[in-house]
């Protein structure tokens, strides 16, 4: 009996250490800074974007649609993880369109940001493309219309059983540019191209999540290529649209800080919420030292380190974090808290240069466009020629072995070795 509670003791002495553990000030630092919300100016694309997936939704309907969707995901995050769970798990939130206006009509991707070159596969069956189009006709005009927009800011509580916007439908458009092209219509195919791009960069430099800010950065590297196959089929000489002026150049290296998307992932990530109501929830559960610990592991991208190697263009990394043992001190009172932890930290290695590849595609096709406009026409001459800050140094742009490509090394994952290569302007034109 003694021994018996002399471990009770024991035990009730670590757990009130623990508890009054402070937290540590470099985790204190850390969640100031992930705590930090973006300021926006001008126009939130977020309506656009929430409803690009149904067709005929009235201007008039749209403010109660997504009020009643915020409704909705913010008594879903009320609820406690533990209901949740027992309820079958983190079911989505049911978005309030579905059921009252139609969802856009299934396509086949054609021309994914990702996949090989898009006008060969246009060719290879342009009437049964167009065909499918047809269907795609109002959210094709959705999608130009998100061309214009300041930046893209989600009012809704951070929660993972909110829904997320059917991103990939932003793909569906490549297509119908390379249609327009090959059918003649190059001017629409380049100014469609050009809103794309101008779409991709507002994603990707001015949006609260990681999430929209991986697909804008997908979106313009996708985009990119295709800009580079249609011009590598015009002549030096035919203008572009004035859609496309200001679009191809150079970021600056803040609009490659992946520090705002971060933040905005770390609220998604931090907003765990343990029933409090629980009578033992205040044994195993501290909200804020979750958050702390969350937000230290998540602030790579807003350090100075990172900051600085955007400067200087050298790859963005921040370490993976390594879970950690159960038997630390500050486990003790909060067991749940070092448990979520470890699964809310995931390696964010594949994700950390994607903003700086989309980077690089862009001054690659700023240095295309400054070939077409070389007297000599592109080639090794005229890349010799290129500005320095252009043609870049910590990634030189290249002439591949036939001179006919222009090639930027990509940081991609660090296990890979990896070229954007991008035909050059009028080199497949007949002879």
């Amino acid at each position: 009996m003694t021994a018996a509670l002399l471990v009770l003791a024991a035990m009730v002495l670590l757990w009130l250490v623990a508890h009054w553990m402070p937290v540590p000030k470099a985790r204190q630092q850390a969640l100031a800074l992930m705590e930090q919300r973006p300021h926006f100016e001008g126009a939130n694309a977020f309506d656009a974007v929430w409803l690009l997936d149904f067709d005929d939704v009235p201007d008039s309907a749209r403010a109660a649609l997504i009020a009643e969707d915020g409704r909705r995901i913010a008594a879903a995050a009320r609820t406690p993880l533990g209901d949740a769970a027992a309820d079958g798990g983190l079911e989505q939130v049911p978005r309030a369109a579905l059921g009252r206006y139609p969802e856009v009509a299934d396509m086949d991707v054609i021309c994914s940001w990702g996949g090989g070159e898009c006008l060969p596969q246009v060719r290879a069956a342009p009437d049964a493309l167009a065909q499918s189009l047809q269907s795609q006709q109002a959210l094709l005009a959705r999608i130009a219309a998100l061309s214009r927009y300041d930046h893209y800011q989600s009012p809704f509580v951070a929660d993972a059983r909110a829904p997320l916007p059917r991103w990939t439908l932003l793909q569906r458009s490549a297509a119908a540019h390379a249609l327009a092209h090959v059918q003649g219509h190059s001017d629409a195919a380049l100014a469609g191209i050009c809103n794309d791009t101008r779409t991709g960069r507002m994603l990707m430099s001015r949006s609260d999540g990681l999430v929209p800010a991986m697909l804008g950065a997908g979106m313009v590297r996708g985009n990119v290529r295709l800009l580079a196959e249609v011009l590598a089929e015009l002549p030096l000489d035919q203008p572009l649209p004035p859609a496309c002026n200001g679009v191809f150049s150079r970021p600056a290296a803040a609009e490659l800080s992946m520090c705002t998307a971060m933040r905005g992932e770390f609220q998604l990530v931090s907003s765990a919420n343990l029933d409090q109501e629980h009578p033992l929830a205040f044994l195993v559960w501290d909200g804020r030292k979750f958050r702390a610990a969350t937000a230290e592991r998540l602030q790579g991208a807003c350090l100075p380190a990172a900051a600085h190697a955007l400067e200087t263009d050298q790859p963005v990394r921040w370490p993976a974090p390594s879970p950690q043992s159960l038997w630390r001190l500050e486990c003790a009172a909060n067991a749940i808290g070092c448990i979520l932890g470890d699964i809310a930290g995931p390696a964010y290695v594949g994700y950390t240069t994607r903003l700086q590849d989309a980077g690089a595609s862009l001054r690659a096709a700023e240095a295309l466009l400054w070939l077409r406009g070389y007297q000599q026409g592109p080639s090794a001459e005229a890349l010799q020629a290129m500005p320095a800050d252009l043609r870049g140094q910590a990634r030189p742009l290249q002439l591949d072995a036939q001179g006919q490509r222009l090639k930027v090394a990509l940081y991609g994952r660090p296990d890979r070795d990896e070229w954007l290569s991008l035909p050059l302007p009028a080199s497949r034109l007949p002879d």
